[in-house]
Parts: structure tokens; C-alpha cells; sequence
């Protein structure tokens, strides 16, 4: 695996934030256009979306950096692409009520914080290096 990718931790990283950006993609797209949804969901805060919109954007940003930092373009496409494939099928498995209510909004909002703060302790000096 080494000569594929040499830093195969950072490569299990940037997957698991890969992945809580293509999740949290889905469940937020199903929110949009804000305030026309009437299906059983119920409805949802403008501003709780745009919240989590934000927390997303910036977790976006975030691991394209660390995935440019620490892999080499080929890892960071490979493994993005193939996730990025197959995540909507693993979202397709959750209850509709956590895909489409309050309840998956707060969880993914929650997910999208913690992910932040755990990039932010493990990407900060390669994403610093890289902008410097």
C-alpha cells in the first residue's frame, strides 16, 4: 500500500471526512429551496440550513486542503471519486425521518462540528504549511 500511498493514515482521514461531506451534502440538498418543503418531514429553520450549509462549506474546503497537503493527487482523487460513487447508496439506507427531519438536521449539524474540530487539531500544520 505504501507504494499506492505512502501516508495511509492521513488517507483514512481525509475518507472519513470525505465521507461526513458527501453525507451531509445529501441531507442538506434535500432542504433546499428553503421553506417549499411539504412533505412529512415537517418544517425546517432557514437559518438552522444555511447554519449547516456553512459548517459544511467549510469542512469542504478544509479536507480538499489536507487532502492536497498530505496525499498525493492520485489517492486524493481515487478515493474521492469511488466515495463520492457509493455514499448515496449508504444514505439511501437511512430511516427517512433522520434523512428529512429535525432530527437528522441537529445530527448532521453536530457531525459537521465535531468533524471540524478533529480537521482542525489533525490538518492544522500541513494546511498551514500548504498555504505558506
Amino acid at each position: 500500500m505504501t507504494q499506492i500511498e505512502p501516508n495511509v493514515l492521513a488517507l483514512c482521514w481525509f475518507a472519513l471526512f470525505w465521507s461526513i461531506c458527501c453525507l451531509s451534502f445529501l441531507q442538506l440538498a434535500g432542504m433546499y429551496p428553503l421553506g417549499s418543503r411539504t412533505d412529512d418531514g415537517g418544517p425546517t429553520s432557514p437559518t438552522f440550513v444555511l447554519g449547516n450549509t456553512a459548517l459544511w462549506l467549510v469542512l469542504l474546503v478544509g479536507t480538499c486542503l489536507f487532502g492536497v497537503a498530505e496525499l498525493r493527487w492520485t489517492s486524493f482523487v481515487v478515493v474521492g471519486g469511488i466515495l463520492f460513487l457509493f455514499l448515496p447508496e449508504l444514505f439511501q439506507a437511512i430511516p427517512v425521518r433522520w434523512r428529512n427531519g429535525w432530527a437528522g438536521l441537529i445530527a448532521t449539524g453536530v457531525t459537521l462540528a465535531a468533524a471540524l474540530a478533529l480537521l482542525a487539531s489533525l490538518g492544522q500544520s500541513p494546511i498551514k504549511s500548504l498555504l505558506s
